[in-house]
């Protein structure tokens, strides 16, 4: 087991998510309090192949659907990893070309418009059509508060403890030259942990270059999907310059890695 999916595991398995249900007080009381089905649904560390992926959505925590099929205390560690890691693409067929999730009776959910709206962003970037887009691969999507709620309740009070403990961890293993961050609780905790790391600041605040070891990245802050009255296109928020800005970071990834097969 590699290093990314040794985290994943740890993420999916959280111990303080793992202390509230045993009846014990802290931060993420209410957000792990919140799920009321049969089984818990284990916090969410990442969708998709996030050590590839040249792009990664952060945003604030992720939905639930109980119907869902998705992991909980009885499914085994390469289950686990399959369906993150492999989200989009597995066999397994978790979730389909038209972003429906697996439900446990074998149907499909609706078309989920999170997922949706990354297809759409990582289109705008690349240049290319939506349907030529391949979630996982192309973008990769992750979280500041890892348990799953309904309308980010719990995000609050579980912010600062999730994202201490993950946040930098997980961004260490993210190959993505461009983040793209969503609403306000996102922004908070990127802009809390990593001030120190933003090198410059342009299109007044949207985007940010971001120093990370000897890596850097490229943030971009827009409103989260669901925000009503707000303009979600890239093209709207940072204009064709921050969309030209964006593309020179992927272009000296690809540059990167060139040389390195070289």
């Amino acid at each position: 087991m590699n290093e990314a999916q040794q985290l994943l595991i740890e993420i999916s398995s959280c111990p303080v998510a793992a202390s509230v249900r045993t009846g014990q007080d802290g931060p993420c009381q209410k957000i792990v309090s919140s799920q009321t089905g049969i089984s818990f649904q284990r916090p969410e560390p990442w969708s998709g192949r996030l050590d590839i992926a040249p792009i990664l959505f952060l945003s604030s925590n992720p939905s639930i659907d109980e119907e869902e099929t998705y992991p909980d205390a009885s499914w085994e560690a390469e289950r686990i990893t399959d369906f993150f890691q492999n989200r989009f693409s597995s066999p397994a067929g978790w979730v389909d070309s038209h972003l429906c999730a697996l439900k446990r009776d074998g149907t499909r959910t609706d078309w989920v418009r999170y997922w949706a709206a990354a297809r759409a962003r990582t289109s705008e970037i690349l240049g290319k059509p939506k349907t030529e887009v391949k979630p996982g691969i192309d973008f990769a999507l992750t979280e500041v508060v890892h348990c799953k709620s309904r309308n980010q309740m719990g995000v609050r009070e579980a912010l600062e403890c999730c994202s201490q403990r993950y946040l930098e961890r997980v961004l260490a293993i993210s190959a993505a030259r461009v983040m793209i961050v969503y609403g306000e609780y996102a922004r908070y905790a990127v802009c809390r942990r990593y001030d120190s790391g933003i090198v410059s600041w342009c299109l007044p605040n949207k985007l940010a270059e971001f120093r990370l070891g000897d890596r850097s990245k490229i943030l971009v802050f827009l409103p989260a999907p669901n925000e009503r009255g707000s303009e979600k296109t890239l093209i709207a928020n940072i204009r064709s310059e921050g969309i030209s800005m964006v593309r020179s970071y992927l272009k000296s990834q690809a540059d990167d890695s060139a040389l390195l097969i070289g």
